[in-house]
């Protein structure tokens, strides 16, 4: 099933959208990537080796400023044979809807619509 991968410079907010997502979605994967050991920030390397080590297709989500940056060189950079997807919703309002349309079923094509749709 097509995962979730978070991706904000703070490690509380990428862990508690986690939270959020796992009990409303329970079946869909969620991999929260926040801060830079214990600090606000985002690192390429930090994403570049989530999306490197995904086991099937992933919708992205992200906070602010270099998160966006990061998540796209991470995306450019891969290597792997999944789908990976950025999309622009906020980052707890988009993934929540995603998630939910993913456990209900939905294709990431149909998830990624469902999001576009609200925003």
């Amino acid at each position: 099933m097509t995962q979730i991968v978070l991706v904000s410079h703070s490690e509380k907010i990428a862990e508690g959208t986690q939270e959020l997502l796992s009990q409303m979605a329970q079946d869909v994967n969620v991999v929260a990537i926040g801060g830079i050991e214990g600090e606000i920030g985002t690192s390429f390397d930090d994403i570049s080796a989530v999306l490197n080590d995904i086991d099937d297709d992933a919708i992205c989500f992200f906070d602010i400023g270099s998160s966006e940056m990061n998540l796209d060189m991470a995306i450019e950079m891969y290597t792997g044979t999944h789908r990976i997807e950025k999309v622009n919703a906020p980052i707890v309002e988009g993934s929540f809807i995603a998630a939910v349309a993913l456990s209900t079923g939905q294709t990431i094509d149909e998830a990624i619509a469902s999001v576009d749709e609200a925003f």
